[in-house]
Protein backbone atom coordinates (compact mmCIF):
# COMPACT_ATOMS: atom_id res chain seq x y z
CA UNK A 1 0.00 0.00 0.00
CA UNK A 2 1.49 3.04 -0.94
CA UNK A 3 2.24 5.66 1.39
CA UNK A 4 0.26 9.48 1.28
CA UNK A 5 2.69 11.86 -0.20
CA UNK A 6 1.91 14.71 3.17
CA UNK A 7 3.73 17.48 1.39
CA UNK A 8 1.27 17.08 -2.38
CA UNK A 9 -1.53 17.56 0.22
CA UNK A 10 -0.65 20.34 1.78
CA UNK A 11 0.07 21.96 -1.46
CA UNK A 12 -3.03 20.81 -2.83
CA UNK A 13 -4.92 22.18 0.36
CA UNK A 14 -2.69 25.95 -0.15
CA UNK A 15 -3.77 25.80 -3.68
CA UNK A 16 -7.56 25.36 -2.48
CA UNK A 17 -7.65 28.02 0.34
CA UNK A 18 -6.33 30.33 -2.56
CA UNK A 19 -9.03 29.76 -4.91
CA UNK A 20 -11.51 29.92 -2.43
CA UNK A 21 -10.15 33.43 -1.14
CA UNK A 22 -10.63 34.31 -4.96
CA UNK A 23 -13.63 33.36 -5.35
CA UNK A 24 -15.13 35.37 -1.98
CA UNK A 25 -12.60 38.23 -2.65
CA UNK A 26 -15.65 41.01 -3.25
CA UNK A 27 -16.40 40.03 0.45
CA UNK A 28 -13.30 39.91 2.50
CA UNK A 29 -12.41 42.94 -0.13
CA UNK A 30 -14.75 45.14 1.04
CA UNK A 31 -13.83 43.63 4.89
CA UNK A 32 -10.50 44.55 4.75
CA UNK A 33 -11.50 47.69 3.09
CA UNK A 34 -13.57 48.80 5.75
CA UNK A 35 -10.84 47.21 8.69
CA UNK A 36 -8.33 49.68 7.23
CA UNK A 37 -10.67 52.73 7.68
CA UNK A 38 -10.68 52.03 11.19
CA UNK A 39 -7.31 51.07 11.63
CA UNK A 40 -5.62 54.21 9.71
CA UNK A 41 -5.63 56.46 11.91
CA UNK A 42 -4.09 53.93 14.44
CA UNK A 43 -1.30 53.07 11.89
CA UNK A 44 -0.76 56.07 11.01
CA UNK A 45 -0.35 57.57 14.81
CA UNK A 46 1.78 54.60 15.31
CA UNK A 47 4.15 55.06 12.73
CA UNK A 48 4.54 58.84 13.50
CA UNK A 49 5.33 58.30 16.91
CA UNK A 50 8.07 54.99 15.89
CA UNK A 51 9.47 57.72 13.62
CA UNK A 52 9.95 60.43 16.60
CA UNK A 53 10.88 57.99 18.87
CA UNK A 54 14.53 58.23 17.76
CA UNK A 55 14.53 61.96 18.68
CA UNK A 56 12.86 61.33 22.12
CA UNK A 57 15.62 59.13 23.03
CA UNK A 58 18.51 61.67 21.53
CA UNK A 59 16.17 64.42 24.10
CA UNK A 60 16.50 61.55 27.34
CA UNK A 61 20.54 60.99 26.37
CA UNK A 62 20.51 64.66 27.15
CA UNK A 63 19.30 64.12 30.55
CA UNK A 64 16.06 66.01 30.02
CA UNK A 65 13.02 63.76 31.48
CA UNK A 66 11.08 61.99 29.47
CA UNK A 67 7.53 64.07 30.33
CA UNK A 68 9.42 67.00 29.29
CA UNK A 69 11.04 65.23 26.04
CA UNK A 70 7.79 64.43 25.01
CA UNK A 71 6.02 68.46 25.70
CA UNK A 72 9.17 69.65 23.89
CA UNK A 73 8.68 66.93 20.74
CA UNK A 74 4.38 68.25 20.93
CA UNK A 75 4.93 71.80 20.79
CA UNK A 76 7.46 71.67 18.36
CA UNK A 77 5.14 69.83 16.10
CA UNK A 78 2.06 71.55 16.95
CA UNK A 79 4.61 75.16 16.13
CA UNK A 80 5.61 73.66 13.22
CA UNK A 81 2.14 72.90 11.85
CA UNK A 82 0.82 76.43 12.87
CA UNK A 83 3.69 78.26 10.91
CA UNK A 84 3.03 75.83 7.72
CA UNK A 85 -0.81 76.54 7.89
CA UNK A 86 -0.52 80.10 8.98
CA UNK A 87 2.21 82.25 7.24
CA UNK A 88 2.98 79.10 4.26
CA UNK A 89 -0.03 78.21 2.67
CA UNK A 90 -1.58 81.26 1.55
CA UNK A 91 1.90 81.62 -0.07
CA UNK A 92 1.74 78.06 -1.29
CA UNK A 93 -1.45 78.52 -2.98
CA UNK A 94 -0.76 81.66 -4.85
CA UNK A 95 2.51 80.17 -6.45
CA UNK A 96 0.40 76.64 -7.16
CA UNK A 97 -1.98 78.61 -9.15
CA UNK A 98 1.00 80.79 -11.04
CA UNK A 99 2.34 77.16 -11.71
CA UNK A 100 -0.43 76.03 -13.53
CA UNK A 101 -0.26 79.39 -15.41
CA UNK A 102 3.39 78.99 -16.19
CA UNK A 103 2.93 75.48 -17.33
CA UNK A 104 0.16 76.15 -19.89
CA UNK A 105 2.31 79.70 -21.02
CA UNK A 106 4.99 76.91 -21.46
CA UNK A 107 3.31 74.58 -23.70
CA UNK A 108 1.29 77.19 -25.89
CA UNK A 109 5.52 78.52 -26.17
CA UNK A 110 6.73 74.69 -27.31
CA UNK A 111 3.64 74.78 -29.68
CA UNK A 112 4.13 77.89 -31.43
CA UNK A 113 8.17 78.16 -31.59
CA UNK A 114 8.41 74.13 -32.89
CA UNK A 115 5.26 73.61 -34.41
CA UNK A 116 4.31 70.63 -32.35
CA UNK A 117 0.74 69.27 -31.61
CA UNK A 118 0.76 69.92 -27.30
CA UNK A 119 -3.33 70.38 -27.87
CA UNK A 120 -4.17 66.67 -26.10
CA UNK A 121 -1.41 67.98 -23.34
CA UNK A 122 -3.14 71.59 -22.87
CA UNK A 123 -6.71 69.87 -22.47
CA UNK A 124 -6.51 67.04 -20.28
CA UNK A 125 -4.36 70.08 -17.98
CA UNK A 126 -7.07 72.43 -18.77
CA UNK A 127 -9.84 69.65 -17.74
CA UNK A 128 -7.88 68.71 -14.51
CA UNK A 129 -7.94 72.80 -13.64
CA UNK A 130 -11.28 72.93 -14.52
CA UNK A 131 -12.00 69.80 -12.20
CA UNK A 132 -9.71 71.43 -9.34
CA UNK A 133 -11.96 74.58 -9.85
CA UNK A 134 -15.54 72.92 -10.08
CA UNK A 135 -14.81 70.76 -6.84
CA UNK A 136 -13.65 73.78 -5.10
CA UNK A 137 -16.65 75.43 -6.41
CA UNK A 138 -18.87 72.95 -5.48
CA UNK A 139 -17.54 72.91 -1.91
CA UNK A 140 -18.15 76.53 -1.19
CA UNK A 141 -21.62 76.33 -3.12
CA UNK A 142 -23.06 73.32 -0.83
CA UNK A 143 -23.44 75.46 1.96
CA UNK A 144 -21.78 75.82 5.69
CA UNK A 145 -23.42 72.26 6.23
CA UNK A 146 -20.71 70.50 3.81
CA UNK A 147 -17.96 72.71 4.87
CA UNK A 148 -18.90 71.71 8.74
CA UNK A 149 -19.41 67.99 7.95
CA UNK A 150 -16.15 68.00 6.31
CA UNK A 151 -14.46 70.12 8.87
CA UNK A 152 -15.50 67.80 11.38
CA UNK A 153 -14.57 64.55 9.52
CA UNK A 154 -10.83 66.11 9.06
CA UNK A 155 -10.39 67.23 12.55
CA UNK A 156 -11.74 64.78 14.18
CA UNK A 157 -9.09 62.13 12.31
CA UNK A 158 -6.35 64.31 12.86
CA UNK A 159 -7.28 64.93 16.81
CA UNK A 160 -7.44 60.71 17.01
CA UNK A 161 -4.31 60.59 14.80
CA UNK A 162 -2.22 63.36 16.97
CA UNK A 163 -3.72 62.01 20.92
CA UNK A 164 -2.76 58.73 19.97
CA UNK A 165 0.84 59.48 18.49
CA UNK A 166 1.28 61.26 22.50
CA UNK A 167 0.38 57.75 23.52
CA UNK A 168 2.18 55.75 21.57
CA UNK A 169 5.47 57.79 22.16
CA UNK A 170 4.73 57.48 26.01
CA UNK A 171 4.27 54.02 26.08
CA UNK A 172 6.53 53.58 23.30
CA UNK A 173 9.50 51.96 25.50
CA UNK A 174 6.62 49.80 26.87
CA UNK A 175 5.42 48.18 23.86
CA UNK A 176 9.53 47.70 22.16
CA UNK A 177 10.64 45.81 25.74
CA UNK A 178 7.16 43.60 25.32
CA UNK A 179 8.00 43.05 21.47
CA UNK A 180 11.73 42.36 22.54
CA UNK A 181 10.47 39.85 24.89
CA UNK A 182 8.07 38.05 22.91
CA UNK A 183 10.96 37.51 19.99
CA UNK A 184 13.53 37.02 22.67
CA UNK A 185 11.56 34.16 23.72
CA UNK A 186 11.41 32.83 19.92
CA UNK A 187 14.87 32.07 19.54
CA UNK A 188 18.11 34.31 19.39
CA UNK A 189 18.31 33.95 15.64
CA UNK A 190 14.92 35.53 15.31
CA UNK A 191 15.23 37.83 18.37
CA UNK A 192 18.41 39.37 15.87
CA UNK A 193 16.36 39.89 12.57
CA UNK A 194 13.91 41.75 14.68
CA UNK A 195 16.60 43.80 16.29
CA UNK A 196 18.06 44.47 13.05
CA UNK A 197 15.17 45.15 10.94
CA UNK A 198 14.37 47.58 13.86
CA UNK A 199 17.52 49.46 13.57
CA UNK A 200 17.58 49.44 9.38
CA UNK A 201 13.93 51.09 9.64
CA UNK A 202 14.93 53.36 12.58
CA UNK A 203 17.82 54.89 10.29
CA UNK A 204 15.57 55.01 7.52
CA UNK A 205 12.98 57.38 9.23
CA UNK A 206 15.76 59.32 10.77
CA UNK A 207 17.75 59.44 7.77
CA UNK A 208 14.16 60.78 5.81
CA UNK A 209 13.29 63.15 8.02
CA UNK A 210 16.72 65.00 8.13
CA UNK A 211 16.93 65.00 4.38
CA UNK A 212 13.46 66.51 4.29
CA UNK A 213 14.21 69.06 6.09
CA UNK A 214 18.07 69.66 4.13
CA UNK A 215 16.57 69.70 1.20
CA UNK A 216 13.59 72.04 1.69
CA UNK A 217 15.93 74.88 3.39
CA UNK A 218 18.17 74.29 0.59
CA UNK A 219 16.12 74.30 -2.31
CA UNK A 220 13.93 77.09 -0.92
CA UNK A 221 16.67 79.41 -0.64
CA UNK A 222 18.34 78.59 -3.39
CA UNK A 223 15.80 78.83 -5.82
CA UNK A 224 14.78 82.34 -3.99
CA UNK A 225 17.99 83.42 -4.55
CA UNK A 226 17.79 82.85 -8.12
CA UNK A 227 15.14 84.87 -8.36
CA UNK A 228 12.49 81.94 -8.97
CA UNK A 229 8.49 82.69 -8.74
CA UNK A 230 8.20 79.50 -7.16
CA UNK A 231 10.69 79.11 -4.88
CA UNK A 232 8.78 78.10 -1.74
CA UNK A 233 6.36 75.90 -3.53
CA UNK A 234 9.98 74.05 -4.90
CA UNK A 235 11.51 73.43 -2.11
CA UNK A 236 8.34 72.04 -0.62
CA UNK A 237 8.27 69.24 -3.55
CA UNK A 238 11.60 69.14 -3.47
CA UNK A 239 11.86 68.22 0.10
CA UNK A 240 8.68 65.73 -0.39
CA UNK A 241 10.26 64.09 -3.58
CA UNK A 242 12.80 62.94 -1.53
CA UNK A 243 9.36 60.18 -0.39
CA UNK A 244 9.88 58.76 -4.34
CA UNK A 245 13.26 58.30 -5.27
CA UNK A 246 14.59 59.55 -8.89
CA UNK A 247 11.20 59.80 -10.05
CA UNK A 248 9.98 62.77 -7.39
CA UNK A 249 13.26 64.76 -8.10
CA UNK A 250 13.33 64.38 -11.59
CA UNK A 251 9.32 65.80 -11.88
CA UNK A 252 10.21 68.11 -9.79
CA UNK A 253 13.05 69.63 -11.76
CA UNK A 254 11.02 69.46 -14.96
CA UNK A 255 8.41 71.66 -13.14
CA UNK A 256 11.07 74.36 -12.37
CA UNK A 257 12.88 73.96 -15.88
CA UNK A 258 9.30 74.38 -17.42
CA UNK A 259 8.32 77.78 -15.70
CA UNK A 260 12.12 79.26 -15.56
CA UNK A 261 11.95 78.92 -19.22
CA UNK A 262 8.35 81.05 -19.69
CA UNK A 263 10.16 83.51 -16.96
CA UNK A 264 13.40 84.34 -18.66
CA UNK A 265 16.32 82.88 -20.47
CA UNK A 266 18.95 83.47 -17.73
CA UNK A 267 16.36 82.37 -15.09
CA UNK A 268 16.47 78.88 -16.98
CA UNK A 269 20.00 78.60 -17.28
CA UNK A 270 20.44 79.38 -13.20
CA UNK A 271 17.42 76.35 -12.88
CA UNK A 272 19.42 74.15 -15.23
CA UNK A 273 22.15 74.21 -13.13
CA UNK A 274 20.79 73.86 -10.18
CA UNK A 275 18.67 70.62 -11.94
CA UNK A 276 22.26 69.66 -12.88
CA UNK A 277 24.28 70.04 -9.51
CA UNK A 278 22.20 69.80 -6.59
CA UNK A 279 20.88 66.35 -6.93
CA UNK A 280 24.36 65.15 -7.63
CA UNK A 281 25.28 66.54 -4.03
CA UNK A 282 22.25 65.84 -2.69
CA UNK A 283 23.07 61.76 -4.06
CA UNK A 284 26.35 61.65 -3.23
CA UNK A 285 27.05 63.69 -0.36
CA UNK A 286 24.63 64.62 1.72
CA UNK A 287 22.37 61.46 1.35
CA UNK A 288 26.15 59.26 2.15
CA UNK A 289 26.77 61.08 5.02
CA UNK A 290 22.82 61.27 6.73
CA UNK A 291 22.74 57.46 5.99
CA UNK A 292 26.04 56.13 6.30
CA UNK A 293 26.63 52.25 5.30
CA UNK A 294 22.66 51.50 6.20
CA UNK A 295 20.04 51.57 3.95
CA UNK A 296 22.45 51.48 0.94
CA UNK A 297 19.89 49.95 -1.76
CA UNK A 298 20.92 50.10 -5.48
CA UNK A 299 19.70 52.32 -7.52
CA UNK A 300 17.78 49.40 -10.03
CA UNK A 301 16.25 47.61 -6.95
CA UNK A 302 15.05 51.31 -5.91
CA UNK A 303 13.30 52.13 -9.05
CA UNK A 304 11.79 48.26 -9.26
CA UNK A 305 10.59 48.80 -5.64
CA UNK A 306 9.21 51.91 -6.39
CA UNK A 307 7.32 50.94 -9.88
CA UNK A 308 5.82 47.42 -8.32
CA UNK A 309 4.76 49.60 -5.24
CA UNK A 310 3.12 52.07 -7.19
CA UNK A 311 1.49 49.79 -9.99
CA UNK A 312 0.17 47.58 -6.38
CA UNK A 313 -0.81 50.68 -4.30
CA UNK A 314 -1.12 53.56 -6.11
CA UNK A 315 0.78 56.42 -4.32
CA UNK A 316 0.31 54.51 -0.52
CA UNK A 317 2.52 52.05 -2.59
CA UNK A 318 4.78 54.47 -3.81
CA UNK A 319 5.82 55.78 0.22
CA UNK A 320 5.74 52.08 1.62
CA UNK A 321 8.25 50.69 -1.01
CA UNK A 322 11.17 51.46 0.10
CA UNK A 323 10.77 51.07 3.84
CA UNK A 324 9.51 47.63 2.70
CA UNK A 325 12.06 46.98 0.69
CA UNK A 326 14.69 47.84 3.41
CA UNK A 327 12.61 44.92 5.77
CA UNK A 328 12.53 42.28 2.85
CA UNK A 329 16.23 42.78 2.29
CA UNK A 330 17.15 42.69 5.68
CA UNK A 331 15.20 39.56 6.02
CA UNK A 332 16.56 37.68 2.93
CA UNK A 333 20.31 38.80 4.73
CA UNK A 334 19.52 36.86 7.71
CA UNK A 335 18.25 33.65 6.14
CA UNK A 336 20.42 33.89 3.28
CA UNK A 337 22.85 31.06 4.83
CA UNK A 338 19.75 28.91 5.24
CA UNK A 339 17.93 29.63 2.06
CA UNK A 340 21.47 28.49 0.30
CA UNK A 341 21.56 25.11 2.09
CA UNK A 342 17.88 24.50 1.34
CA UNK A 343 18.64 24.82 -2.21
CA UNK A 344 21.83 22.80 -2.27
CA UNK A 345 19.80 20.08 -0.43
CA UNK A 346 17.29 20.15 -3.41
CA UNK A 347 19.71 20.13 -5.90
CA UNK A 348 21.15 17.09 -3.81
CA UNK A 349 17.87 14.91 -3.87
CA UNK A 350 17.22 15.92 -7.93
Amino acid sequence: MKRTNYKLVNILLILLIIYVLFLLRDLWGNVFVKLLAVLKPFIIAFAISYAFYPFLKFLQRKKIPKPIAITIIVVTTISFLVIIIYSLVPIFSEQLISLFSSIMTFLSDVSSKFDIDVSPIRTTLSDIFSKISYNVGKYISDGAVSIVNSSINFISNFIIVFVCFIYFLIDMDKIRNNVEDYFRKKGKKTFNLVTQIDYETTQYFKGLFLTILIQFFEYTIIYYLVGHPNFLLLGVLSSVSTLIPYFGGFIVNVIALMIASVVSPTLFIFTLVIALVLPNIDGYVISPKIYGKTNNISPLLTIFAVFTGGVLGGFVGILIALPLTIILRTIYRHYKGDISKKIENIKEKI
